[in-house]
Formats: structure tokens, sequence, C-alpha cells
């Protein structure tokens, strides 16, 4: 993990959606406020650490809970948006997870057990102490996730911290959380395999009219390619979407996949390849996404890598692209 973590719009507009006073916390923190509205700035550990303990000191219970209402976020919060287009809870947590780690000195540990899977919100040097804002506004969201995502009342198995929470925690989560001294956040392992109804309709609402165009045209071709493309478009943003992944959602196996697409001499490999840039093109039209953020949502976890990726499908690099198309 790098040393350096990228601040942009998405936190402003994540802060504005909660009724907290974005600038305060900014200034708070250090952190050059002004400047967020560009490209977004670069912080070391320290400032991201300032930045979440400022956010500590001006928020309330009822900014925590306004986390509930995900589908106001997710428009703005890339990976709140590869999370909810994951097939099951399992699926989901490890999009977060990884996430976690790309973007910020904060990891998810997740452990699974006989009957259950348990979660912890923790910096990535395990000891640096977690505001209570960071951990509860956390718990909060993941729980809304998988309700929102599954249409049930996940109720989990433990919620627990360092923390008061108050009855109106105890109210949401549908179970009291109990002061301990390791954060966690427990589920029923079979409530983490329900599928996600909002896996192939989420997606729908980060798309530009010009890929639903592509879209189409993919849905009026016959080729097995086409169909294979159409699956990848739907599978990407999940993080599902290997050779296995996309033969079971068709209903053949891997090598009958490969078969048809070998007999419209292409492969696999060049398909997805093609999918991803199509929808790296799309998502780069979003001026309020970073590039690392598009990475992580066509399968990089690794900007420049994606950067090398990108290059090569289009002849020039990640800034050209969004320089020549957002003039």
């Amino acid at each position: 993990m790098g040393s350096f973590f990228l601040v942009d719009q998405s936190y402003k507009n994540f802060l504005d959606s909660i009724g907290v006073n974005g600038e305060r916390v900014f200034k708070k923190a250090g952190i050059p406020y002004e400047n967020i509205d560009d490209e977004g700035i670069s912080i070391n550990k320290e400032q991201y650490v300032s930045f979440m303990n400022s956010m500590e000191t001006v928020t309330t219970n009822e900014h925590i809970l306004k986390l509930s209402n995900v589908e106001e976020l997710v428009l703005f919060v890339p990976p709140l948006f590869a999370a909810m287009c994951a097939r099951n809870g399992m699926k989901c947590i490890e999009r977060l997870a990884t996430y976690k780690q790309l973007m910020g000195p904060f990891a998810l540990t997740v452990v699974k057990h006989s009957h259950t899977l348990e979660l912890a919100f923790v910096f990535d040097d395990y000891h640096t102490p977690i505001p209570r804002f960071t951990v509860l506004s956390e718990q909060v969201l993941i729980v809304a996730i998988l309700r929102k995502a599954t249409g049930m009342n996940i109720v989990p198995k433990k919620v627990s911290s360092l923390y008061e929470y108050g009855d109106e925690f105890e109210q949401y989560f549908g179970v009291k959380p109990h002061i301990s001294e390791k954060n966690a956040l427990s589920f029923d392992l079979a409530d983490m395999q329900e599928p996600f109804l909002t896996a192939n309709n989420t997606m729908w609402q980060y798309l530009e009219p010009e890929l639903k165009k592509r879209i189409d045209e993919l849905e009026s071709d016959d080729s097995y390619a086409a169909k294979v493309r159409n699956k990848l478009i739907e599978l990407i943003p999940g993080g599902a979407y290997t050779v296995d992944d996309v033969a079971t959602d068709l209903g053949v196996s891997p090598r009958t996949l490969q078969r048809r697409l070998n007999v419209e001499k292409t492969t696999f490999i060049k398909q997805l390849n093609h999918t991803r840039e199509l929808v790296a093109r799309n998502y780069l039209k979003n001026e309020s996404m970073s590039t690392d953020e598009v990475a992580f949502l066509v399968g990089y976890s690794d900007g420049n890598v994606f950067n090398r990726a990108f290059r090569s499908w289009t002849g020039q690099t990640v800034s050209q692209f969004k320089k020549k198309y957002n003039k």
C-alpha cells in the first residue's frame, strides 16, 4: 500500500449528503478544502487519521444513522456501487475489503467461522485507535447495503466496539450492541449467501446513454462474443467476471464457452479486455470518479497497471483521454 491517499470530490459529496459541514472537517484536519474540487489532493496517513478524528468531533448519532439511506450514497461513492453489484453478501464484503486496502490506511478484516462471518474495522497498523464515527458508520453502512441489496431485514448476530452506541442503534441493528475491546460485526453465513437483487440493476445508474446504446447493439448482435461481452458488462462491477463466472451465468461449461468463442476466432481474454475498455471509457467521463476508483471498478488493484492497460487499448493515457473528453 502506498503512503499517500487521494481525497476527492466524493468525500465532500458524502459529507454533504449526511448534513455535515465538509469545510469544517477538512480544515480541522489541516487539509486544503479549496483544492478538493479539482483533481482532489493526496494526503499522508497522519492526515488521513486526522481527517477521521475530525469527523468524530462534528458528527452525531443522527449523522451516522443517515448512512442507512444507502441508495442516496451509491451514486457518488463507487465502492458502494461495486458492493451492490456483487452476487451476494460474501462477494460484497470481498469487494469492500479490497477497496479499503486500495484507498486508505484502513482495513476490513474478514474471518469466516463455521456458521458466521465476522468483520472488524482497523487502521492498517492494527494499533491506531479507530474513532467512534468511523467504526459505527462502517457497521451501519454494511448492514444497510445487505438489507437494500437482498430486500431482507438482515439482522447481525453481534455488534460491538469500544464505544457506547445508544438505544437508536439497537433499534436499527435489531440486536443490542456491546462495548468490547474488539470492534466486530458478525452475520449468519446463510444470510451472506442470499442473492443480491441489485446485482444487475444498480450498475445502470452509472451508465451514460452512449454505453446504453452500445449495450442495445450487443443485444441485437447474435454472435456468441456479443453475449459474453453483454454478460461481462453486468459482472465486472461486482468483481466476479472470470470465465467460470460468465459460463455459469450463460448456462454452459467454461470449455464450451471457450470453444464457441474460438469458432468466432476470438478468446475470452480478448472479450474481457474489450469490455473493460468500453466500461472504463464510460466511467472516465464521470469527473467525480478518480482514476483509482475507475481502475477498481474494472478489475485492477493498481492505478498504474490500469493506466498501462488503458494505453494499450486506446493508444492514449487516462489523463489524455480525460483531457480530450472534458475540454
